[in-house]
């Protein structure tokens, strides 16, 4: 069963899960009063322009509706920074015919690449980058984990190092796609000691029909799954109990 939040700066309402029993005591702006990091996975111009690899999920279009994830992740990154957390984002690219693979890989690989013969070398640049929305609003001291595993940002890549060179215990996710990269993401920050939460109306699925089933998925077993209000009002709160503890920044 699936409740519907209506926040009211949104025209559309966004289905979240009802959040399972077994985090009814868990205090998320104590979890966020922890050093934390929002990771926001997948915000290339592959997926989010009208010309990119993946332009025929249409997530360009999606994302950007009225409440939509774009516009939610934006103010996550802004809490986020409000809140003196961390922000890290993620590249990686689709074309990987370059890449070490497997038969099992290559056989995937080329089936995506199949009708894309004419990309040019600075097509496949283009495509791999951040979308302007996103670029907007980086800076210099954000990291950025490049990866090349199907999908686990944390396989063979810096992000643990870094991670515990912040000292982070809490990782808010946001991003695409849910199904693939967010949940693998979930599972692992879980399995090797950290307390994932998942932005759910921050994330969103190649094909929208698979989002309330994963979402449903994660919060039923890996990371309580949240609103961007939520989110939002949790890091606002963790700040100020850090502040009234004397913690530093």
């Amino acid at each position: 069963m699936s409740a519907i939040h209506l926040h009211p700066d949104r025209h559309v309402a966004t289905s979240l899960p009802s959040s399972h029993a077994q985090w009814a005591k868990l205090d998320l702006a104590e979890t966020l009063a922890y050093p934390s990091l929002l990771l926001v996975i997948g915000q290339s111009n592959s997926i989010l322009t009208q010309t990119g690899a993946q332009a025929h999920e249409r997530l360009w279009e999606r994302t950007r509706r009225p409440g939509g994830t774009l516009p939610n992740t934006l103010k996550l990154v802004e809490a986020t920074r409000a809140a003196r957390q961390r922000v890290a984002w993620t590249r990686y690219e689709i074309f990987r015919q370059a890449y070490p693979q497997t038969l099992v890989d290559r056989a995937q690989y080329d089936h995506w690449m199949a009708d894309k013969a004419d990309w040019t070398d600075a097509d496949r640049e283009r495509d791999a980058g951040t979308v302007d929305d996103i670029q907007a609003v980086q800076q210099p001291e954000d990291a950025t984990i490049f990866y090349s595993s199907l999908g686990n940002v944390f396989l063979g890549t810096m992000l643990t190092q870094h991670l515990a060179a912040w000292g982070v215990r809490t990782i808010l996710l946001a991003g695409y796609h849910l199904d693939w990269c967010i949940e693998q993401a979930a599972r692992t920050a879980r399995d090797i000691g950290f307390n994932p939460i998942v932005v759910g109306d921050a994330t969103a699925c190649g094909r929208e029909s698979d989002e309330t089933p994963t979402l449903e998925r994660i919060d039923t077993f890996f990371a309580p799954v949240i609103s961007t209000a939520q989110a939002l009002a949790c890091l606002a709160e963790g700040a100020s109990r850090r502040d009234a503890r004397g913690w530093p920044a």
